[in-house]
């Protein structure tokens, strides 16, 4: 039986996607440790270290499925090391002439912290192909609302209208530096550990150097400069890159949660086959951008551990090496959650262009102070004209009279703006800046740019 919400049946894939799921179950993690323990043994015979065959029978063996899992638990409750019995069953799957030259200078760290390292690996993969996905679908919301007129807020409150495709276009700019530190991080972050009981190669010699280069050839990770198993910076670089990532995705959730607020209802997400409320049929909760939200703040609650992971003393501490165990693929599963929930929340999203005309025309002008201050400030100075505005300003909003109204009539803004200079001033169209342009360059570096991993 399951018991979390990440391997629960029920509810596993709001917290984790099958892809994710498959990089860290139990069979892919001892897998992996295979997976080095067997490209060991071939950098080692390809370097003379030990016999041909030998390897060719550890590469050949080295798949779990032909392993007894059952004994190797049994055998890492007793021992409390999880390569040993690993080791220990590989070693009883191939002729004794073999055996004995598995896992050939190696220590169990090397062999966990570096299958850990092609988990990451793959997990990159994943994230890389969904964020490009979500990079894509916000460029087609602002190409396609590149002039959808709506209120901007500052504060929670009605400033000067954007776009909403300008809106888009800000999260897809930020999408684009995530995905930058993330195409830079990764030579740094995706590098094995091969050193040996302490990181001094003392059991392998001067060959060791070479061991080490071959393995990591084959694995397709870097080399280290020094292979010392307390290295813990790559592994959290990783995990806070993820969270970096998981902020920005909660930052677009949460502007369209808001915005499908019933007294807002600028946007929806999509509704086919949602039920909203048990009680209340009409509802249709925002539960799939919320769903984003939440995943984001328990994903970044594993920042603490992973910056612990970096903590740890002298050349191997048990204090650090097994916390990863659970922080990694738990912020590698609830990152692929967010991921594919904020996109099929972008790929099924409902704009409404009127409601978001509604809600700009609901100030009555006020929108348009900035603009009148700007034309007013050079005749009468701006901080005489700032003053001017936020008074009549003041007025609409005590009396309930449009702004509009209020403006072309008092005496001094008539006296200094002619009819058609003061209705360019109020018309709420006008009043969007550079907000297409800036679209059309977002989306054009998209388009035109490779911003794969």
């Amino acid at each position: 039986m399951s018991s979390t919400a990440f391997d629960s049946f029920y509810f596993r894939d709001r917290f984790g996607t099958s892809a994710m799921r498959a990089v860290w179950e139990d069979r892919r993690t001892q897998q992996r440790w295979l997976d080095v323990e067997a490209a060991l043994a071939e950098a080692e015979a390809e370097l003379g270290v030990i016999p041909a065959a030998a390897a060719a029978e550890i590469s050949a063996a080295a798949r779990i499925d032909g392993l007894d899992l059952e004994a190797m638990k049994a055998e890492f409750d007793a021992t409390w090391n999880p390569v040993v019995p690993l080791v220990n069953a590989l070693r009883q799957v191939i002729s004794p002439s073999a055996a004995r030259y598995v896992h050939w200078g190696a220590t169990s760290k090397n062999i966990f912290d570096t299958g850990l390292m092609l988990q990451i690996k793959d997990t990159y993969g994943l994230v890389v192909e969904d964020l490009d996905a979500i990079g894509d679908s916000l460029a087609d919301l602002a190409e396609a609302h590149r002039d959808t007129v709506m209120a901007g807020r500052t504060h929670g409150q009605h400033a000067i209208p954007v776009t909403f495709g300008f809106k888009a276009a800000v999260w897809l700019d930020e999408v684009h530096r995530q995905q930058e530190r993330l195409r830079q991080a990764r030579p740094r972050i995706l590098v094995g550990e091969f050193g040996g009981a302490v990181g001094t190669l003392a059991s392998l010699g001067p060959i060791g150097l070479q061991i080490e280069k071959r393995l990591m050839e084959k694995l397709g990770l870097g080399e280290p400069m020094i292979p010392v198993k307390t290295a813990g910076d790559r592994v959290a670089e990783f995990v806070l890159l993820l969270c970096m990532v998981s902020a920005t995705l909660g930052k677009i959730a949460q502007n369209i949660y808001n915005l499908q607020q019933t007294d807002i209802d600028e946007v929806t997400e999509f509704t086919e086959g949602k039920v909203g409320s048990s009680a209340m049929p009409h509802k249709q909760n925002p539960v799939a951008s919320g769903s984003v939200v939440f995943l984001g703040r328990l994903l970044r609650s594993n920042a603490g551990p992973a910056l612990d992971y970096v903590h740890a003393e002298g050349e191997d501490d048990h204090r650090q090496g097994e916390t990863a165990w659970k922080f990694v693929p738990e912020a590698s599963l609830l990152m692929a959650a967010q991921l594919e929930t904020l996109r099929r929340v972008l790929d099924g999203l409902i704009v409404k262009p009127d409601n978001m005309l509604r809600n700009l025309e609901r100030q009555r002008g006020l929108s348009c102070s900035e603009a009148l201050l700007m034309a007013l400030a050079d005749p009468l100075g701006r901080d005489t004209a700032h003053e001017l505005i936020r008074r009549l300003s003041a007025e609409a909003v005590t009396t309930g009279e449009s702004f509009s109204e209020i403006v072309a009539r008092d005496p001094v803004v008539t006296k200094h703006l002619g009819k058609e200079e003061l209705a360019r001033a109020l018309d709420l169209r006008n009043q969007t800046g550079l907000a297409t342009t800036f679209v059309d360059g977002v989306v054009a570096r998209h388009r035109g740019a490779d911003a794969s991993v």
